[in-house]
């Protein structure tokens, strides 16, 4: 009997073990790779503007006013676009490792759920 209740907090202690290093290593993975994304993200962002500038110069060249006023609307809707990108992917980058520790707390809480009832592991006692 002293030996089942001994299995058994080993048991409870290993998922709450294992559930704080995979949220540390989490953490620690989305803290290097959320500014490395950000900056990713705007250099790809410097990148665009240049080119998107550079067609923007061509185009004065072109004489049919209205294809001219088309190509210009579209770059300023490219450069508006761009603007919303590097929002949204900013905001991915940022906050991408909550659903990973809850998806993580999840996964480990349904394990021990699976242990307590299929009693290979115990209570807290």
């Amino acid at each position: 009997m002293l030996r089942q209740k001994k299995e058994n907090k080993k048991g409870n202690v290993t998922l709450y073990l294992t559930f704080f290093i995979v949220a540390i290593i989490i953490l620690l993975v989305t803290a290097v790779t959320a500014p490395v994304g950000v900056l990713l993200n705007t250099k790809f962002y410097a990148a665009g503007e240049d080119i998107l500038l550079k067609a923007n110069n061509s185009i004065s060249d072109i004489n049919d006013a209205n294809v001219r006023t088309q190509i210009y609307d579209m770059i300023d809707n490219s450069f508006d676009a761009q603007e919303n990108n590097i929002e949204v992917n900013n905001a991915l980058f940022q906050y991408a490792w909550v659903p990973m520790v809850i998806l993580t707390m999840l996964i480990i809480f349904l394990s021990s759920r699976a242990l307590v009832e299929t009693r290979q592991g115990g209570g807290f006692i």
